[in-house]
């Protein structure tokens, strides 16, 4: 009887133990249970879209070095955010961070060619950019549509984009 006992107990110790480390692999965020990398790239992805808003809230078109952190923004993001998206949403970010027209690349050089900072006029386009880059963001962490939803409006909160967006025409 004792030595089943002892079986018994290693064997729920086993059972806890094993549920213990599999709730530590998981997080939550926005309400939606991520993997321990997932929610590392989400906490990377975060720092680096504040990091490139920043950089656009610094940006002065005679002013080399604060193109040059856009530059490096923009590349490091479009690098972390392209493993996990198909073909179209690539392309979708390409165009959102690139240097088309509308692309936060393409509105940067503008302002350097015709000597202009950012207005609130140029500065709406940077909303509708990063509309494109948060949606993205959230499509390989999410199984659903509303899991995705909910990753976007928290790391939406967690930068405090909208007020940040804002801050880049008033400057």
């Amino acid at each position: 009887m004792q030595k089943f006992l002892k079986n018994v107990s290693i064997f729920l110790m086993l059972i806890v133990t094993l549920v213990g480390l599999s709730a530590c692999s998981q997080h939550s965020y926005g309400n939606v249970e991520v993997s321990t990398k997932e929610f590392n790239r989400i906490k990377t992805e975060k720092r680096d879209i504040s990091a490139l808003i920043t950089d656009l809230q610094r940006f002065k078109y005679d002013d080399k070095e604060t193109y040059n952190h856009v530059v490096n923004d923009v590349n490091k993001l479009n690098n972390e955010l392209k493993p996990g998206l198909n073909n179209n949403q690539r392309n979708q970010l390409d165009k959102a961070l690139g240097d088309n027209p509308t692309g936060i690349i393409g509105i940067v050089k503008n302002a350097i060619a015709n000597k202009y900072n950012f207005d609130d006029e140029v500065a709406s386009q940077f909303h509708a950019n990063f509309r494109i880059i948060l949606d993205l963001t959230a499509y390989p962490l999410g199984n659903s549509a509303e899991q995705r939803n909910k990753i976007e409006t928290q790391i939406r909160k967690d930068i405090n984009l909208d007020s940040e967006l804002y801050k880049i025409g008033s400057n």
